[in-house]
């Protein structure tokens, strides 16, 4: 994760992390703490409130009470969801999360999407039938037309395996998501069900798939 911060962070830029709360993130927010002194930024943080879970409150609370601890500042942002949008509610969800994101004053707003991720959506768009724009998934950094701030993806490169393990290092705590289970979610049907039964015959698909992510960018 330095690399990508050298690679792309100027010293003395801001950050704004979006936190949800879940593993991802929070094992982000702990990296940028510990590398703020060998590269200094300055951080913020934002939670955006979907209100399409009774745990909402919660997750909202957790943030703010973790940021609190370390001294970041954290923005609070209230969407609201149609739930009869035609294209789902997992689609108006992140049109809205990333209509805030769009307005976020800053440098740099870092995404927890990690390696896994990555395989996914290459499987997403492969599935689609899309081309070597779609299947390229997502940039590492990408300065997106309508944004304030440059998206910044620096676990990329990083799997979940991974993340979780310095999560149990360090003792970090976070919420879980119970939607991230519920599987008549395409994204999630792919996690929980079709890559496991690749990974019994293909053991490094995600990295494999997010290597040919990165051939096609």
């Amino acid at each position: 994760m330095a690399a990508a911060l050298a690679r792309h962070v100027p010293p003395g830029s801001q950050l704004v992390l979006a936190l949800s709360g879940g593993l991802d993130s929070v094992v982000l927010l702990h990296l940028l703490l510990s590398l703020r002194t060998s590269h200094p930024f300055g951080l913020a943080a934002v939670h955006v409130h979907h209100g399409l879970s009774p745990s909402a409150d919660g997750w909202a609370d957790f943030c703010t009470q973790l940021c609190a601890a370390h001294d970041v500042p954290l923005t609070l942002e209230r969407v609201r969801i149609d739930q009869a949008d035609p294209a789902g509610v997992e689609a108006a969800a992140r049109h809205a999360r990333h209509r805030v994101f769009d307005g976020i004053a800053a440098d740099f707003l870092l995404t927890a999407h990690h390696r896994d991720d990555q395989a996914e959506t290459f499987l997403l768009q492969a599935l689609r039938g899309a081309g070597p724009k779609g299947l390229a998934a997502m940039a590492e950094c990408r300065h997106q037309s309508g944004a304030r701030a440059a998206r910044l993806r620096p676990l990329l490169g990083v799997s979940r395996t991974d993340l979780l393990a310095v999560a149990h290092a360090v003792g970090l705590d976070w919420v879980e998501d119970e939607s991230n289970r519920d599987t008549r979610y395409r994204r999630n049907a792919l996690r929980h069900d079709i890559l496991p039964r690749l990974g019994t015959h293909f053991p490094a698909v995600a990295a494999t798939l997010a290597r040919a992510a990165a051939h096609q960018a």
